[in-house]
């Protein structure tokens, strides 16, 4: 509660700094904003403009793409405070990575993501991804599918782009969130903005998260976030955007929950299937096997500029200015692997980051005809520059290092992480190395009406990505570098067709490609292969009933992926770059107020992902199997209930999840699930208090593989929480 008291003091402190700063330099006092009634989370926001899917402006509805929106106060209403929690109930997105990078999840048969701040990409999302709260941003966006011709390489299961609360002078409110939850866990956040003089605007917000899963013993979340925002006019329609944030974590990670044979577990559980009959036994629920002193924390600053003006004729150019340092260190035991007769193996794992990326994008858009015909075109280019320093210490896997390291199965002591070198021996585990990465980018998109109606759509990026890598070997004494290019062309082309106002269908054909390694990561043999394609065809339907007050979406879907790593199936000792997977499916989302006082909204992906062609060690043939990590039917629903006149607002969410597998043999099986969570509200003048109770039923279920196949990662019980959001 300390945590807590204080940085409520802290809130209160800047908030009266700031309502005496408006005082002094505006004059007058800002009139109070009484907030009446109960957040409108409800819409698919199909007439929204959706800066991931186009930087034409073009509309959700104007896009032939998937594309989703999820705002702040939907976020709020279903309770999610980070980003894998709101992603979570988003249509076919599932999962949440582990520690090293816990917004990981799987969309449309894949795991592989591009990740977007405000537009910008995240250097090496997948190695790179941290935690963080959701007060901090605005609404999110996804873009579904393979997408390189907006963002580069990397974005196979699609785009999520997360945009921070950004300078109003039209919205000068100041809000602020107190919450206290199941084992002491704390969030308070405040955040104000407004006017600056004649022209100009600012924002801030601060969030700090202390949250503990407690139904897993050394497992939360300790977050800080600063994010701020500077809007300038400039006059003459030249405008600058300036953003500086700041974000700090230091979690307790919790790396997976060991699966123990049949005759071992007194307490067997449904959420695994093995053929050995292997299961999570409820007594090792609890445990975390980490070293109790882990360490993983980041520490990490962003600087951003955009620059905007008009010109003559319908043309308007931008440019984007980006810069990112960040450190990251990783002290942990990651792996948990029951021994017979009744201990763990584990191993030791410490990984630093050293990373600092800066990117400046540049384009120019015009609005106007051609030939008679409305007509948008952007083209433009962009640099970016990535310097990522690591230094790995791994444990080996010598007898002597694996008796050290082993833990009795119920010892309530767990040995604190081991520093002698001693555990270090052997090539590849103690290194440092470096990596430089740069992206030259050239990009055109177009959109034309050539009728009444109908809309096509088309983009072109060319990409020209440069790779130097230095690897030192302590142990061996050694050091390599070496480099690679890469050339990649990336296109889309669609069309939408408006059958009615409020109904469109559409069709679209995209690319992308992806490293079949991380370029922070990759090997010298992996520089030898190219990228890996992907390529989507997607039909789609959106529309509006607003008699009925419903909104609904549908889309059809195959991506396929070539170019994968696999073994040569004439020789399984090498590795070539044959491999193939695919995955087809539907998704349907919609959002119904079949009265005044419920309003239902929901959505279900069904989807069939697999290996097209894929050879493992042993010459083993992996066809037919389906990806790690992926269920193929994902379903949520959400019910909010607010009788008419009272103050009262009642909220239920409910999300089905179906099997997914640990392992490419598909012999290690996540059982599928069903969660409920549940909240009331009460609107006061100027505030709006919630208890929530989230995993109603306390159902014991697994999101994601550990770091062994041996090994899942569990969700957290059921916990209650009562928080208190208030506008000002």
């Amino acid at each position: 509660m300390t945590t807590l008291i204080r940085t409520a003091m802290a809130m209160a402190a800047a908030t009266a700094f700031q309502v005496s700063y408006a005082q002094q330099a505006g004059g007058g006092e800002l009139g109070t904003i009484t907030v009446e009634g109960s957040r409108d989370a409800s819409g698919l926001h199909l007439e929204e403009s959706s800066g991931t899917a186009s930087r034409l402006g073009l509309s959700v509805r104007e896009t032939p793409a998937s594309v989703e929106i999820l705002q702040q106060d939907t976020m709020q209403q279903r309770g999610a405070r980070t980003f894998s929690e709101a992603l979570r109930g988003m249509a076919g997105l599932s999962g949440g990575g582990p520690p090293s990078s816990p917004t990981t999840l799987s969309t449309r048969g894949f795991t592989s993501l591009m990740y977007l701040y405000d537009g910008v990409r995240s250097s090496g999302a997948g190695v790179t991804n941290r935690v963080q709260d959701i007060w901090n941003y605005e609404r999110i966006e996804v873009l579904k599918g393979p997408a390189s011709v907006l963002d580069g390489e990397g974005a196979i299961g699609g785009v999520v782009n997360f945009v921070t609360k950004r300078p109003d002078r039209s919205n000068p409110n100041k809000e602020a969130l107190l919450s206290y939850g199941s084992y002491g866990s704390t969030r308070a956040a405040f955040g104000f903005g407004g006017a600056l003089g004649d022209a100009s605007a600012y924002r801030l917000d601060y969030s700090r998260n202390d949250t503990k899963v407690g139904t897993i013993a050394r497992n939360g979340e300790r977050i800080d976030h600063f994010t701020s925002g500077l809007m300038v006019d400039f006059g003459g329609s030249v405008k600058l955007d300036l953003s500086f944030d700041y974000l700090r974590d230091n979690n307790q990670a919790y790396w997976g929950t060991p699966l123990v044979p049949a005759s071992f577990a007194t307490q067997p559980t449904d959420v695994v299937s093995t053929p050995d009959g292997r299961v999570i036994d409820r007594r090792l629920a609890r445990s975390n096997y980490n070293v109790p002193d882990d360490e993983n924390s980041s520490e990490t600053y962003w600087l951003r500029a955009r620059l905007t003006g008009q010109l003559d004729g319908g043309w308007s150019w931008r440019n984007e200015f980006s810069a990112n340092k960040a450190n990251r260190v990783f002290r942990n035991s990651e792996s948990a692997v029951f021994v017979a007769p009744a201990s763990i193996a584990r191993d030791q794992t410490l990984i630093t980051h050293d990373q600092g990326f800066w990117l400046n994008r540049f384009d120019a858009t015009h609005k106007g005809t051609l030939g008679g015909m409305d007509n948008r075109f952007v083209a433009g280019g962009e640099y970016s520059e990535t310097r990522f320093g690591s230094q790995r210490r791994f444990s080996n896997g010598s007898a002597a290092t694996a008796n050290l390291l082993r833990v009795p199965v119920f010892d309530p002591y767990i040995a604190p992480f081991n520093d002698s070198l001693a555990l270090t021996t052997g090539a590849g585990n103690r290194t440092n190395t470096t990596s430089n990465v740069k992206v030259t980018s050239a990009f055109v998109e177009d959109a034309i009406k050539p009728v009444r109606g109908l809309t096509l759509v088309g983009g072109l990026r060319h990409d020209r990505t440069e790779v130097d890598r230095g690897i030192a070997d302590l142990n061996l004494g050694s050091y390599t570098r070496f480099g690679t290019s890469y050339r990649s062309t990336s296109g889309r082309i669609g069309a939408v067709y408006d059958i009615t106002p409020d109904s469109s269908v559409y069709a679209q054909y995209t690319n992308a490609t992806l490293p079949v390694n991380s370029l922070f990561l990759l090997s010298a043999s992996n520089a030898a292969f190219p990228m890996s394609r992907g390529k989507q065809a997607e039909v789609g339907f959106k529309q509006s009933l607003p008699e009925a007050k419903l909104e609904w979406t549908a889309a059809l879907y195959r991506i396929e992926l070539d170019n994968v790593l696999s073994r040569d199936p004439n020789d399984a000792r090498n590795t070539v770059n044959n491999g193939r997977q695919s995955s087809r499916g539907v998704e349907l989302s919609a959002v119904w107020k079949p009265t005044r006082e419920w309003t239902l909204a929901g959505n279900l992906a069904a989807l069939d992902a697999r290996y097209d062609t894929l050879i493992e060690a042993g010459g083993v043939s992996r066809v037919g199997k389906t990806p790690p990590n992926v269920p193929e039917r994902v379903a949520n629903l959400f019910a909010t209930y607010r009788p008419e006149g009272s103050k009262f607002e009642y909220f239920a969410s409910l999300n089905h999840t179906g099997h997914m597998y640990t392992d490419n043999a598909n012999e290690i099986r996540i059982n599928g699930f069903t969660t409920l969570d549940a909240a009331v509200s009460y609107r006061m003048r100027n505030a709006l208090l919630t208890f929530r109770v989230r995993n109603l039923t306390d159902k014991l279920y697994a999101t994601w593989v550990g770091r062994a196949t041996s090994q899942v990662l569990l969700a957290p019980r059921r916990t209650f929480e009562l928080s208190a959001k208030f506008d000002f």
